[in-house]
């Protein structure tokens, strides 16, 4: 397994993404061969074409990404699969398109360049056909024994089966008060004995077993976990691997002395300095490069509806300090003089039509790189939340109040990974994401969830 950004890979997800990178490659390559006419090159112009070609790869697996075909959660049909592939295609050419107005020596001849279009529509389908019939028949997948079979080994089940390309299987749970021989939900066969646990595992090639135990007081095998580890199998903690699993803590399994002596929560003086400066850049490149997208904005919302251009609410800032944010507005005047402090739902009533497509592209937003600017906000972290649903969900979710030792942000992790929260579960689900980015908090990852935040801007995903 590899970890990027703390969050588990399987190796193959490395495999298969250089795999398809040479794909991309060779059938450009293959292209060039078949259309030698137009192709004669000199000793001299061949690192040439070969630069062309790779740009072009690399332009083709970025379109790939920002299609979400690299996150392969569930089997896909012909039609599906082919579908998507062709738009990343067609937003590949749009792009290469606009470098080839920039630099007209990286244009590649249009037989060979349309040519190779044809090979990889029926390269990249049969690619991702076959890596599904990897996942599906478990392939380089690696095997865990978990130990445990309540509410946080069902946790991590569910985590793994929902996911095709998860990486891991569970190859048996471990009970010994189970009253059946089979998980009646995940199908994987119960031991029910610990005295032989160790042999079990290296019998079925087992390398890994996590500890998921709901209760561990009483009912923690030490020695058969102390023997399997002496015997090099490694023994993982349920939270810790489901954090690492899914991105996310989950905030009702971890008790206050997890979280107390788990690694990560650190906030240096250069890491607080380096995401000052980020912001910064950030916010001023946002505020100049907007600034004639924040113009028609306001001209569309002022003209097409009642009310001011701009929204001021008062929101939870760090250390629960109240903030002022600006957004465009995209409700209806006096919005909430019926109902009080509520979400936004689907299809809310309240929305004007231009603030639906303000809210969809996340152009109301845009305002608040000058929260960013004032120091009143990071580019990215938790998102504030008025006043009045923090104090509710602060006594009905443990751990609410932490996700505000650090600032809040106009994107983050919770919002790349969930999107809109519009309920207390949601609320519950975007604090476990918020957790993970406060623990591993790094400008890598600000950098990761900035990427994602363009992609999720693009496509128009998760908006209310």
């Amino acid at each position: 397994m590899l970890k990027f950004f703390h969050t588990y890979f399987p190796i193959r997800n490395l495999l298969f993404f250089l795999g398809e990178g040479a794909l991309i490659f060779g059938s450009l390559v293959a292209a060039s061969h078949v259309a030698l006419d137009l192709w004669e090159p000199t000793a001299g112009a061949r690192h040439s074409m070969g630069l062309r070609m790779l740009i072009t790869t690399v332009v083709v697996q970025l379109s790939l990404y920002y299609h979400e075909l690299y996150e392969i959660k569930a089997r896909e049909s012909v039609f599906e699969l082919g579908t998507r592939i062709l738009q990343a295609l067609g937003m590949a050419c749009i792009l290469l398109a606009g470098l080839y107005y920039l630099d007209r020596k990286l244009i590649i001849a249009n037989k060979i360049f349309f040519l190779a279009l044809f090979l990889l529509v029926f390269g990249l389908l049969s690619w991702r056909f076959a890596y599904q019939f990897i996942c599906e028949r478990k392939l380089l997948t690696e095997r865990i024994f978990l130990l445990g079979n309540g509410q946080l080994a069902n946790l991590i089940a569910r985590e793994i089966n929902r996911n095709l390309d998860s990486g891991y299987v569970v190859n048996a749970l471990v009970d010994p008060l189970a009253a059946a021989d089979r998980h009646p939900v995940w199908n994987c066969p119960i031991h029910r004995d610990y005295d032989t646990l160790c042999e079990k595992a290296l019998g079925e090639g087992i390398r890994k077993i996590v500890v998921a135990l709901d209760e561990r007081r009483g009912n923690f095998p030490v020695g058969a976990l102390l023997k399997c580890k002496m015997m090099g199998i490694s023994v993982l903690d349920g939270v810790a691997f489901y954090e690492a699993l899914s991105g996310r803590i989950p905030v009702e399994r971890a008790n206050p002395s997890w979280l107390i002596f788990s690694e990560g929560f650190r906030r240096h003086r250069l890491l607080t300095a380096g995401k000052r400066l980020l912001d910064i850049a950030f916010a001023l490149a946002g505020l100049v490069l907007t600034a004639p997208v924040m113009v028609l904005v306001a001209c569309a919302v002022k003209f097409t509806s009642e009310g001011p251009v701009f929204f001021r609410q008062e929101r939870v800032g760090q250390y629960e300090r109240p903030i002022e944010i600006i957004k465009f507005r995209t409700m209806v005047k006096d919005a909430e003089k019926r109902t009080g402090a509520v979400w936004a739902g689907e299809n809310d009533p309240r929305v004007t039509p231009v603030g639906r497509v303000l809210r969809k592209l996340r152009l109301d937003e845009l305002p608040q790189f000058w929260n960013v600017l004032r120091g009143d906000m990071s580019f990215v972290g938790p998102r504030p939340e008025r006043p009045v649903f923090v104090a509710r969900l602060k006594e009905q979710i443990p751990f609410y109040g932490e996700r505000h030792v650090v600032k809040p942000g106009i994107t983050g992790w919770a919002q790349v990974n969930y999107g809109y929260g519009a309920s207390e579960e949601d609320a519950l689900r975007k604090l476990e994401y918020d957790l993970f980015y406060i623990k591993h908090m790094s400008l890598f990852l600000d950098l990761y969830v900035v990427l994602k935040t363009v992609q999720i801007v693009l496509f128009g995903k998760g908006a209310r």
